[in-house]
Order: structure tokens, then sequence, then C-alpha cells
């Protein structure tokens, strides 16, 4: 399995995992043009992709989904309440239950709930041979079933929304503040490095997504994360950037910046 970041923070989120047989998009929350120009730089032609995942409704993780849709005919897949919000037309659609997996050619997704402010989001567990990932962008609180996920993982996309001194020391009102810190906001960098104290030693990487452009600063999101790790794990962490690929392979256990 390759994984393919064609960038995470909270202005826009999207992921290629891929096979030589199967390519399923999770997220699409850049422009159409955007997407489409990254998955043809990915070798992924007009109307080759498998699927397209949805985890939740926000603007971030679907700016440019109908868009794209125009060249990719492939159906979305999604939960019965994130699909309701989308309200998406004369497209094939297919209804994630949550814990149940499901299988796109090569791959297989199990969805996890997860607790943040949308109608029914997810996480992920994406699994092949050899290889399972735990996905979770979104999320307020670390929930018993996240915690499992982790846990089993071989590779780690984890949440790092914000820097907690700079969330309560910085320009948005107070409403706002409360809604991100809250256990259905997003996670703190604290958490994001609890999250990856709970993964087992076979963990081979582990990339830091969603960073908040107002509220953290890449250096802060690592810094935590590996103050919690060391010297327990001697484990390559990486912090997506807000647009700009990154690549995994867990074939080789290899990063490619």
């Amino acid at each position: 399995m390759e994984i393919v970041s064609f960038g995470s923070s909270s202005r826009g989120n999207a992921f290629l995992f891929r096979t030589a047989r199967t390519a399923v998009l999770v997220d699409a929350g850049f422009s159409p043009r955007f997407l489409r120009d990254c998955l043809l730089q990915c070798g992924i032609a007009d109307h080759e992709l498998s699927a397209i995942l949805v985890t939740h409704e926000h603007v971030d993780h679907i700016r440019g989904l109908s868009g794209l849709l125009s060249w990719h005919s492939c159906p979305v897949l999604a939960t019965t309440g994130t699909l309701r919000a989308l309200q998406l037309d004369s497209v094939k659609r297919i209804v994630l239950r949550q814990e149940e997996w499901i299988e796109i050619g090569d791959l297989a997704f199990q969805a996890i709930p997860v607790p943040h402010d949308a109608n029914e989001p997810i996480g992920l567990r994406i699994a092949t041979s050899g290889a399972d990932v735990a996905f979770f962008t979104d999320l307020g609180t670390l929930t018993l079933e996240v915690r499992e996920a982790l846990q089993r993982a071989t590779f780690a996309i984890v949440e790092a929304n914000h820097d907690r001194h700079l969330l309560e020391h910085g320009p948005y009102p107070p409403w706002l503040k409360r809604r991100i810190a809250s256990r259905h906001g997003h996670l703190s960098n604290d958490e994001a490095a609890a999250a990856a104290c709970l993964c087992g030693s076979q963990l081979q990487g582990l990339w830091l997504a969603h960073l908040s452009e107002e509220n953290n600063r890449p250096e802060l999101a690592l810094a935590c994360v590996r103050s919690r790790l060391f010297p327990h794990h001697d484990l390559p962490v990486t912090v997506l950037p807000a647009r700009g690929f990154r690549r995994w392979s867990l074939e080789n256990a290899a990063t490619v910046e």
C-alpha cells in the first residue's frame, strides 16, 4: 500500500490510498482542479479512481468533491448522516456502516465513529495484506474504538490541530475556542502525543495532520509528540504540510518528501 497526502490543515484535506489495482481518495477538501492535477501526477488518469470516501461533510473535506466527480465517475462512500448532508445527485453512493468492513479492490475500510461536530463523522482503519493504517483527522477525544485502532496500526495518521497555549491566547472568539477544545472538537498536540503513545512496536511511521494555521506550529506539534515518544520509540514522525505531497510506502517503510 502507498499513502499520499495532497495536503492537510484546517483549510483542506485529501489523501490517496493505493495499490497496483486500487486507488481510493479519502476526502476532497481542495479545489477540483488541484485534486485532479494531484491525481494525474500520481499516474491516475480521469475515471481511474476506484472510489472517493468522505469522512464528514465539513468544507475542508469536501470542497472539491462535486467538481471532481465530473472527471472521476466513481462511487462515493460515506455514512448515512454524511451522505444526507452532502445531498449528492446522480452519483453512485455506498453507505458506510460504523464498525463494519467494506472492501474496495485490494483495500478494506472500517468506519470508526469519532466525536466531532458533524453528521455521523468517522475515522478509519484501512487494511491490506501486511498493513493496517489508523486514520483520524477530526475528533475531539480518543475513544475506546480509536484507541483500539491505534494499538493495531502499522502506520498512523493523527490530528494535531492546535497548541493549547496558542489557542487560548489566539484571535478566535471565545465560543470558537470552546468548540475547538471540546470533546467534539479537535485534538491538541498533547492529545496527539497521547495517541502516538498508544501505538505498538509494529508502528512504522506517524503523520501529524490537520494542523491549524492560526493555533499551531509544525515545530510545536513535532516537539510535543517526540518528547512523549522518546526514548521508547525510535519512530519516524512527519508533520504534514497544508498543501504539498507526502508519500509513504508500507512495503518498504520509506517516506518520500
